[in-house]
């Protein structure tokens, strides 16, 4: 039986009894209000008391249900609009500031953000993703050398910090131009491989002596025989000189999808390893001791030495469901 509207329920309950219908039981199966519910109006009919609504404390909401719904279609039909913006499409006669409109999209289940960066992938690059996913489908990843660039900051500000409602924001100090240090790494199943911190730009010979003093004795010893070695398509990576070296030096280079850095798994390691040295650098600031380059460089050593072979286990485990995805996805943008 479909329940009669919340208005209808206390007129048709109070009709029956004015019938003479006494019966709990009789008066829930006509007029189709719940059981629990009848006995209750039951209850305040037999102390001679109306069925209306009660006022319910605190102030109306602003807006009507009808306002909320077009507020929510005007944020699906264009989600980059401001309160303000929002607060001038709804054209209201009665005035609603834009906090009221961001409170009621809160009630709604929207949040403001930035929008995450994505390459803009052309339709043969998503081709050329899938293509790629499809083809090494069967590929042993525990056999693949992973390897990338990045660049360190020495105060960065990405950790979150508690502080009490109604009290001042935590702020924490940060200079003008923080010392970056960029690093080059490689890591496979069996851990990490090679590391190097420098500050100079790469070029193409100073990536060959990064691959001649850190990758190949490294890779030879830890790796078996047939081990693979990927990078991306970088100039610098794809120079002549380097592929020479690289068909001289490694068993095997695996081909790379260009702008595909979502299927690398050395960034989900990249990510981890700034979040511990963060956490560590402000560890020291906050017990009120300088930090200077070189020891952040030895903090930077430091947690890239303390990374499990587990964990780098888990990123390669991985690569499975990353190729799964990008299939799914048609080649897009995939959320690793």
């Amino acid at each position: 039986m479909v329940k009669p509207p919340l208005s209808n329920r206390r007129s048709n309950v109070r009709d029956a009894w004015r019938r003479g219908i006494r019966n709990v039981p009789s008066l829930a199966k006509i007029t189709g209000v719940p059981l629990s519910t009848t006995y209750k109006y039951v209850a305040k009919l037999k102390k001679k008391q109306t069925l209306n609504p009660l006022p319910r404390p605190g102030r109306p909401r602003i807006l009507t249900p009808e306002k909320r719904r077009v507020l929510g279609r005007i944020v699906q039909n264009n989600q980059y609009l401001t309160c303000k913006e929002i607060t001038t499409s709804l054209n209201s006669k009665s005035e609603i500031s834009p906090r009221t409109i961001n409170r009621e999209l809160n009630k709604l289940g929207y949040r403001s953000c930035h929008p995450r960066t994505v390459p803009m992938l052309t339709s043969k690059q998503c081709e050329r993703r899938v293509e790629w996913a499809l083809a090494h489908a069967k590929q042993n990843w525990k056999t693949v050398v992973f390897s990338d660039e990045t660049t360190m900051q020495m105060f960065r500000n990405t950790m979150t910090a508690f502080h009490k409602v109604g009290t001042e924001i935590p702020q924490r100090g940060v200079p003008k131009h923080p010392a970056k240090v960029h690093v080059w790494g490689a890591f496979s199943a069996r851990g990490t491989i090679g590391f190097h911190m420098f500050t100079q730009n790469m070029d193409g010979q100073f990536y060959r002596e990064i691959l001649t003093n850190h990758l190949f004795e490294n890779a030879a010893r830890i790796m078996p025989r047939r081990w693979v070695f990927q990078q991306d398509n970088d100039p610098k990576h794809t120079a002549k000189e380097t592929r020479v070296l690289l068909r001289r030096r490694s068993p095997k280079v695996l081909d790379w999808p260009s702008y595909s850095p979502d299927l690398n798994p050395i960034e989900n390691l990249w990510a981890i390893l700034k979040r511990r040295v963060e956490k560590r650098v402000n560890n020291v600031v906050r017990k009120k001791k300088k930090i200077s380059i070189e020891c952040w460089h030895e903090i930077i050593k430091k947690e890239w030495e303390l990374i499990s072979v587990d964990m780098c286990l888990n990123l390669i485990n991985g690569m499975t469901a990353r190729l799964d995805e990008v299939i799914e996805k048609k080649g897009k943008k995939i959320n690793h």
